[in-house]
């Protein structure tokens, strides 16, 4: 499958998963809700809460003390109200009703001094699971041809609905539901292929 600007085939994907997920088991309970996808959205889908405040920082968003009362404080519920809590990414074509929503969206967390695209992508990921991926330094290096914004929203869908690619993730969904009850990757079959590539992205900038 192509993530980006790098390549990687299901049984290596497989491999790192089981990796992640072996050192990673508090992002998956706390954070991705796994298993059950449990709280999509938050207990409040259209307004951000201490709540999630808190499940970000179990994926590392290192909040600053000055960012929870601005982010409990954004007036974003008309542009979270306006996406579906199980809208995908693959259905947002960029230009596209669905697409622009995002953007708005996006816009709202925008231009706080020191809540940068890492901790916005985060953030809204945990709000949207479906549509928003997460952003960190790896995957930013993964995609490095795309910027922030709507350009890297842009390339995840790219990647996302490319043929070969929505093939090779359903085999990788397929063989994640057949490990072993004791393997810890198989929670990951319950979580969206967005958040498979993500995860797979970071992976592969870390190991650039």
């Amino acid at each position: 499958m192509n993530i980006g600007s790098r390549k990687i085939v299901v049984d290596e994907a497989i491999a790192q998963l089981r990796i992640y997920c072996e050192s990673n088991g508090a992002v998956l309970t706390y954070y991705d809700g796994l298993p059950g996808m449990t709280l999509v959205g938050g207990s409040e889908p259209d307004r951000v809460t201490l709540e999630d405040l808190a499940r970000t920082m179990v994926i590392g968003a290192d909040l600053r003390a000055l960012d929870i009362p601005w982010l409990l404080e954004v007036d974003a519920e008309k542009e979270f109200a306006a996406i579906p809590v199980e809208a995908r990414l693959e259905d947002a074509e960029p230009g596209s009703e669905l697409f622009e929503a995002a953007m708005a969206l996006d816009e709202k967390f925008s231009g706080h001094r020191g809540f940068g695209h890492a901790k916005k992508a985060k953030l809204l990921h945990l709000k949207r699971p479906y549509l928003f991926p997460v952003s960190d330094s790896f995957i930013r290096m993964t995609y490095s041809n795309a910027s922030a914004g709507a350009e890297f929203l842009a390339a995840v869908h790219r990647d996302l609905v490319h043929p070969a690619n929505v093939r090779d993730f359903k085999m990788l969904r397929t063989r994640l539901i057949a490990e072993p009850a004791t393997s810890s990757a198989r929670v990951l079959g319950e979580a969206p292929t967005l958040r498979l590539l993500d995860i797979l992205a970071s992976l592969l900038g870390e190991a650039k």
